[in-house]
C-alpha cells in the first residue's frame, strides 16, 4: 500500500484550510493498544515469526539507479526550465517524492517545505506533510496538515484515508471511519481502506460485527479488483480464506521481482503484525514489524506504520533501547 494516492502512490501537502481544533484531541488517550501488561513478554527474545516466513529481499540497485537519474534530471529542470514559482513548487513536490522513496526523510522533507514556500495553495504537498506529522505523533499538527489539502482539493479522497489513520492512531475511532468511510464509499475496490476499516471499527464494537462487515465489503468487490490487486490476498488472509503458509508462497513467486515482492513483504509483514495484535500475540506482531522495516519499502504507509506500533510495543513493555534479536539482523 504505497502512500497516499490509492495508497500506491506518494501525495503529502500542507498549508491553510480547515484546521481540526485543538479540543479534537484534548485529553485523547493516544493508542497503545492496550494497558500493561500483567505477563512478562519479552520482546527482545528469540524471533518468533516462523523460519519458512522469513524473507529478506535484497535491495533493488537498478531502481535506486533509476531515482538517482530522476533526481538529477529534476535538479537540472529546477536550475533550467523552472520559470515560475509553480514549476519550482512542482518540480520540489517531485524530488521530495523521489528523496522519500529512497528514505532520505530529512530532505524530502526540506523539499516539500521548498515547494510550499513555492506555491502556499498546492495541495499535494500538505498531505505528505500530514503523514509525516502522523509518524511522528503529532497528531493535531497532522490533521491540520491534511484539513489544509482538503480544503485545496476536496476531491482527493485519499486525504480522508490518510486523516482516518491519524485518527486511529490518536484514539479517535469513530472520527477515523467516519473519514475511512468517505474514501471507501469513493474506492470500493480498494482493499487496504477495507483492512483499515476492520482495524478501527474493531475498536468500536465486538470483532465479530467488524469482520462480518469486512466480508461484506470484500464480496461487493468486483471479480475483476480481486483478481488484479494483490492487496486481496490480504483481505482473504484476514478472513482466513487463505493460510498463512499460502499466503508466503505467493510472495516467493516473485522472487525474479525482487522490487514487487519487497512491495508485497512490506505490506504482508505490517498487516500481519496488526493481526497478530489485535488477537493479544505482541512479541509475534513485533518481530513482523520488524520484517516489515527490513524490506526498505520507505514510500510506504506500512513501512511508516510499522515504526509507530514498534515504539507503542516497546513503550508497553518498557523496552528502553531498541536493540534487535541477535538471531535476526535485518539489513537496514
Amino acid at each position: 500500500m504505497v502512500y497516499f494516492n490509492s495508497l500506491r502512490a506518494h501525495r503529502l501537502a500542507a498549508g491553510l484550510g480547515l484546521v481540526f481544533s485543538i479540543v479534537l484531541f484534548t485529553g485523547c488517550a493516544v493508542f497503545d493498544g492496550g494497558v500493561s501488561p500483567s505477563e512478562k513478554t519479552d520482546l527482545l527474545g528469540p524471533f518468533a515469526v516462523p523460519a519458512e516466513y522469513i524473507v529478506l529481499p535484497e535491495p533493488s540497485i537498478e531502481s535506486t539507479e533509476r531515482d538517482q537519474i530522476i533526481l538529477m534530471k529534476l535538479s537540472e529542470m529546477l536550475d533550467t526550465k523552472a520559470t515560475t514559482n509553480k514549476d519550482r513548487a512542482e518540480i520540489f513536490y517531485e524530488l521530495g517524492i523521489v528523496y522519500d522513496r529512497l528514505g532520505l526523510e530529512g530532505t524530502a522533507r526540506t523539499m516539500f517545505s521548498n515547494s510550499l514556500a513555492e506555491k502556499a495553495d498546492f495541495a499535494a504537498p500538505y498531505n505528505f506533510v500530514g503523514i509525516y506529522f502522523s509518524s511522528d505523533g503529532r497528531y493535531q499538527e497532522a490533521c491540520d496538515a491534511f484539513g489544509a489539502a482538503e480544503e485545496l482539493n476536496p476531491k482527493d479522497y485519499y486525504v480522508n484515508f490518510n486523516r482516518g489513520i491519524t485518527l486511529y492512531y490518536a484514539g479517535r475511532y469513530k472520527l477515523a471511519v467516519a473519514d475511512m468511510l468517505l474514501f471507501y464509499n469513493n474506492n470500493k475496490n480498494d482493499p487496504y481502506i477495507m483492512l483499515w476499516l476492520y482495524i478501527a471499527e474493531s475498536e468500536l464494537e465486538n470483532s465479530f460485527y467488524a469482520r462480518t462487515r469486512l466480508q461484506q465489503r470484500y464480496q461487493e468487490a468486483s471479480d475483476k479488483a480481486k483478481e488484479d490487486n494483490w492487496g486481496f490476498n490480504l483481505v482473504r488472509l484476514y478472513l482466513g480464506t487463505l493460510s498463512e503458509q499460502k499466503f508466503f508462497n505467493g510472495t516467493k513467486t516473485y522472487r525474479d521481482k525482487p522490487d514487487l515482492m519487497a512491495e508485497h513483504l512490506c505490506e504482508g509483514y505490517f498487516y500481519l503484525g496488526k493481526k497478530k495484535r489485535m488477537e493479544g500475540m505482541d512479541k509475534l506482531a513485533y518481530d513482523y514489524y520488524l520484517l516489515s522495516l527490513s524490506t526498505h519499502r520507505y514510500g510506504f504507509l506500512e513501512y511508516r506504520y510499522a515504526h509507530q506500533e514498534i515504539r507503542f510495543l516497546e513503550r508497553k513493555y518498557e523496552v528502553r533501547k531498541f536493540v534487535y534479536p541477535q538471531n535476526i539482523v535485518p539489513r537496514f
